[in-house]
This record gives structure tokens, sequence and C-alpha cells, in this order.
């Protein structure tokens, strides 16, 4: 996946000028009136937003296309694009809920109480797998299969059968303020753990505070916890394989103890309360250069351009061990979207998916709106800056897989909470280990 991924984002940055993710505290509800009732077919391209199955019910009635996601960013452009289907749809309502906080436990318990959405997303791997009972199978329609990256359709597909479709690549690691950086001296990134402690004592000595690590979301620390397991030699999927086999212990790891000493840092060099730092603060702190370093991805484009679009902001590679070699930036296609083959609406949903995964409007909003890189053959300009500074790291094959999205179910759940009790000092390193070690195990 690597080798191909590199090959397109590098092709992307030539020509084109070259990301669950993030989470959110809130769920927003964006339900958009249709036009009136109509029967009638219209058989055109989605791509073009026209209508190619039929909308209305048979009686006139008004057709609801339920969708569910966990995205919190690109919002604005998300309800246009609804808007520009519903209007090339008379007759349709698409009713969009985004809540990307306690989403998995949310949509569960939608499909449990019988209200399970006709299109909905799930992180590709463990979760997704989870849904794909309910998922519509993909693999005849290769017409509309053929127009994704093979890299990204493959994190959908299972036993060669393609029960989900992608949507943007995404890379997370350490995100710095170029500025602070400057302001306080650092000339070069640091690539091991005593660099990085002497750029938040420079950091720090310029009135900077170095650390804003959203450490209020368990998602955050979880996904940061990860670089710290990345064995390089076997990338994400041969590391869980090796923690599933017992052939690896965390306690063993090489550069597990880092990710304490990690926290301890983000926790003295950090704002005095770090447990209450939410997403959506760690990335307004950093954009206006109150903090100089968040644990982030690229997904949040949107958000710090939002906050400030003058903002000089980059990757760190997590400076995991004792040198360049080992620091790691993550980078896979993150999300990926289902449709549920006991809709009612089948043929409007698997319409209604693809016109946001492949249409010209779908395309702007991931590449413009979210600014990444789609799982969709696209010859659009990736307008996202941080998307744009990965693709390096990935061209030089500096990057790895996810491993979060492959560990045992409810991972977030299981191991963030235990790295907010250690910041807290409700738990020590190794008694941290020893529950993380537990709950792997226990879930294979």
């Amino acid at each position: 996946m690597k080798k191909s991924l590199a090959l397109f984002l590098t092709f992307g940055v030539i020509a084109t000028s070259l990301s669950g993710c993030g989470s959110s505290s809130n769920t927003n509800t964006a339900s958009k009136s249709a036009s009136t009732a109509s029967s009638t077919a219209k058989t055109s391209s989605a791509s073009k937003t026209e209508s190619k199955t039929s909308t209305a019910g048979s009686n006139g009635e008004e057709v609801v296309l339920k969708v569910f996601d966990a995205h919190a960013y690109g919002l604005d452009e998300y309800a246009k694009m609804v808007k520009a289907f519903e209007a090339s749809h008379p007759g349709v309502k698409i009713d969009v809920q985004h809540s990307s906080n306690d989403y998995t436990a949310t949509l569960q318990s939608r499909i449990n109480s019988g209200d399970a959405p006709d299109v909905f997303d799930a992180q590709a791997g463990t979760n997704a797998r989870n849904y794909y009972d309910y998922a519509y199978d993909w693999t005849n329609d290769t017409d509309i299969t053929s127009k994704f990256r093979p890299d990204a359709l493959a994190l959908g597909t299972v036993d060669g059968k393609v029960m989900s479709l992608p949507w943007t690549y995404e890379n997370m690691g350490l995100l710095y303020n170029v500025d602070a950086f400057e302001k306080a001296g650092i000339k070069t990134l640091p690539t091991n753990m005593d660099e990085l402690e002497d750029a938040c004592k420079k950091l720090k000595a310029a009135g900077i505070t170095p650390f804003g690590l959203a450490a209020k979301e368990s998602w955050v620390l979880s996904q940061a916890a990860t670089h710290f397991m990345m064995d390089k030699s076997l990338d994400s999927v041969g590391t869980v394989e090796a923690v599933k086999s017992g052939k690896l212990k965390f306690a063993d790891m090489p550069h597990w103890k880092n990710l304490f000493r990690f926290l301890d840092l983000a926790k003295k060099y950090g704002p005095d309360k770090p447990l209450e730092i939410d997403w959506e603060t760690s990335e307004n702190l950093i954009a206006n250069g109150k903090v100089a370093i968040i644990h982030m991805g690229d997904w949040c484009q949107a958000t710090l351009d939002k906050f400030n679009k003058d903002a000089r902001i980059a990757f760190l590679p997590v400076p995991v061990g004792s040198s360049e070699k080992d620091a790691t930036l993550l980078s896979t296609c993150n999300w990926t979207y289902i449709v549920n083959k006991d809709s009612k609406h089948l043929d409007l949903a698997k319409e209604y998916l693809e016109y946001i995964l492949t249409s010209d409007e779908g395309q702007t909003w991931m590449c413009d709106g979210i600014g990444a890189v789609p799982g969709v053959k696209t010859d659009k300009e990736i307008k996202g800056k941080l998307a744009n500074d990965a693709a390096r790291y990935i061209a030089e094959k500096k990057t790895n897989g996810w491993i979060h999205t492959i560990a045992p179910s409810n991972y977030y759940d299981n191991v963030g909470p235990v790295l907010q009790s250690y910041m807290l000092g409700e738990t020590t390193a190794d008694a941290a280990t020893e529950t993380i070690q537990e709950f792997w195990t226990s879930g294979n």
C-alpha cells in the first residue's frame, strides 16, 4: 500500500500541486428540504448532480434518505453538496446527521433500534467489518469501483468483495507551528525524545507554550499511542499480528516506554489543565501560535484555516525513539462508506454515495473543503497544506499504516482513558501497560 500511495501522491504533487479522523464534541443534524415531489425518473450522470433513479414515492410523497457520518470538518461544503443533490432530485430530502462524538455507539444504537441509516461511514478495518453484514456488495458495480484508487478500494474489500467505498487519505503525527519554532530559534526538527524536550525548553524560554495536546479526547491519546507501538520493519499489519499472536508484548516494544515520556512532556510543557483541552481548542491554539505542538492529522486543515488562514502549520514525525529513522508519520485511507443493503431506497442510496465520493461536487468537498487526497481518482488540486506536506514524507517512504483501525474492537474506549488516568497521576506507566496488554489480549 505504501509504495502505491507514494506513487500517486508524488504524481499529485507534480500534477496538481498536492485524510475515524478527528472527532467532535458536537452532533449536528443537517436536514435539507426538497422541492415539490415528483415521480418522474431522471437518467443522467450523478457526477453532474442529475438524477438517474426515480426519486419521489409512487404517490408523490417526499422520500427521505437518512445519512449518518462521523465528520467534523468541511461541513459547509458538505451542506452545499447536499443542496445541489436535492435540487437535481425533486421530492428527495437528505437527512444528514454528523455525530463524531460517540459515533460508533450512536450508530450501533440506531441499528439495534431498527433506525439504520441508508448511508453511513465507519473506520476502515476492524470497525467497518462489524457492519459488513448490513452492507451492500459493490463487487459487480465495476463502473463505480473502477473510479477509485486500488489501494484505497482494497481497504473496504474482504475476500474479494467490495463492501464499502473509501473517503479520503489521512495522515497523522505531531503538527507544529512553523512561526513558533522560528521564534524559539529551533532550526531543525527534533528527531528523538531528547531533542523534543530540548525544543520544549527553547519554546518555553521564548514565551511560547510548547504543547497543546487535546488530552480531553481519549481518541487523540489512543491515536498518539500507536506511533509508539509501531515496528517499522513489520508496518502496521505486521505489528498488530505480532501482538495478536503473542510474539510481541507491549512491555517489550522498543519505543513503548517513550509514550509515557511523551505524555510527561505534554503535561509539563502544556496548559495547567491539559485534560481540559479538546480537539477544537488545540487546533485553535496552534493556528494562532498560542501553542507550538499538537497531535492531529491533516483532516483538521479546514478548521485550522477557519481559525487562521495564514497559519504556517506542518507535520513533525513523532520522535518515538533515539534517531530519525524511528520517527513516525502514519498514513491511510481511514474512513469508508457503507450503503445499507436493506435500505428502502437502495438505488437512491447508491447514487447518493457515488455522488458524494466521485462527482465534481464531491471531489471539491474532499480536495478543497477538507483539503485532503480523496480515495477516488482525481485531477483536482489538493488545497490542504498539510496534505501537501505529508506527500513528501510518503514519497520518501517515511510513513507507515494505521494501527488503531485494525486493533481489537473498542480500542478507543480501552486505551485512551488509561492514558488519561496516567496523565492525572491515577496510575503508573507499568500498570497502564499491563491494562492495555490485557485489553489487547482479551480482544483477540
